[in-house]
């Protein structure tokens, strides 16, 4: 038996499951959104929210801007090596480090949860699968839908 299912009250199933990036996976059944994450340790952790309690899914994509600022300190450290070691290699570094962190960062999904300080942060491996899995649960009607309908 896996965690998830051990989790799931008796006659639930799971409708969906997703994986994450960082290993781990998303489940999403009738009534609840399971979370767990280091699934290849001896211990994983497994996190249970109810589908009502769910306020809001936000996901970050790529931040482009971020990115070419990014690849502009690399360059700028590059060129100005020869003015310059020290500060040359300190841009270029910073510029690579920056870039690497917004890579790394692209996709997370974060949910928030009503009654809950902080929400929870996970990195989808495939993100489009991940938002057309939630939509539905999510969707309501918004102010441009009900303005098209009339």
């Amino acid at each position: 038996m896996t965690a998830i299912s051990d989790a799931l009250p008796e006659g639930e199933t799971v409708r969906e499951r997703l994986s994450l990036r960082t290993g781990g996976s998303v489940a999403l059944s009738e009534d609840y959104l399971l979370v767990v994450t280091d699934a290849d340790s001896g211990d994983p952790n497994l996190t249970r929210v109810a589908l009502d309690d769910v306020a809001e899914v936000t996901v970050e994509e790529f931040d482009y801007f971020l990115a070419i600022l990014s690849v502009l300190l690399v360059g700028y450290g590059l060129y100005s090596v020869l003015q310059g070691a020290l500060l040359a290699v300190a841009f270029a570094g910073f510029g690579a480090v920056s870039l690497y962190w917004t890579y790394r960062k692209r996709g997370k999904a974060r949910i928030k949860v009503e009654g809950r300080a902080k929400p929870i942060s996970l990195f989808p491996a495939d993100t489009d699968a991940f938002i057309q899995t939630l939509r539905p649960l999510l969707d309501v009607d918004s102010d441009d839908e009900s303005d098209e309908a009339a």
